[in-house]
């Protein structure tokens, strides 16, 4: 299941806001086809890393709540957390996901996206978007992606595939790790993934 999030995840990248507010599948609809359109024209950019990271720098981190999605990964650890450690975290984390983006961004292959339905809370704060993914000769893969307004644009802090949370998955290995060496200790540890040349 960690291939195949790290396969998807450049399926996250969102786009700059428009003039026009966006709905929440519009941002992913036309998102996920600039990032994908750009890898069809410039397939060479696959190859290099340090693009990829910049890639990723320029189009999808601006755009994601990094914050929401830290506490949300953290849980019960976010409260516990000083706030110097919370910023820590939030930047070694959103520097963790960027490498994850690129890696998966590495790896595509022209696969299909179809966009299925959009779904928007009654207090219209968050809302979520089901897509699939079609690859000849492989099962459809459901990913469905959570995004909350902030200041009038939608940002994703939250991708579900088949059923399995982004969130979730981080969740459950920080927690050991913040068990076994601390909150100091993972976020060292993030810093240490974070400058190797693996993930």
């Amino acid at each position: 299941m960690k291939a195949k999030f790290v396969y998807l995840l450049l399926l996250l990248v969102p786009v700059v806001t428009l003039a026009a507010e966006q709905t929440p599948v519009e941002v992913i609809r036309t998102a996920t086809e600039r990032v994908l359109n750009e890898l069809r024209l410039e397939p060479e950019r696959r190859k290099d890393p340090e693009q990829l990271r910049m890639v990723i720098e320029r189009h999808v981190a601006p755009h994601m709540d990094f914050v929401t999605l830290s506490r949300l990964t953290l849980g019960k650890n976010w409260r516990r957390a000083t706030v110097a450690q919370r910023e820590r975290f939030v930047r070694e984390y959103g520097r963790l996901l960027v490498k994850v983006y690129s890696t998966a961004l590495a790896g595509y292959s022209n696969q299909k996206v179809e966009y299925l339905s959009s779904k928007v809370n009654v207090d219209q704060r968050r809302a979520t978007v089901r897509t699939r993914i079609v690859e000849p000769g492989q099962a459809p893969l459901a990913v469905d992606y959570g995004l909350r307004k902030i200041d009038g644009n939608w940002k994703i802090y939250d991708v579900r595939i088949e059923g399995i949370s982004l969130v979730m998955n981080y969740r459950a290995s920080f927690s050991e790790e913040i068990s076994a060496h601390g909150f100091d200790g993972l976020i060292e540890r993030l810093v240490l993934r974070n400058t190797s040349r693996r993930g």
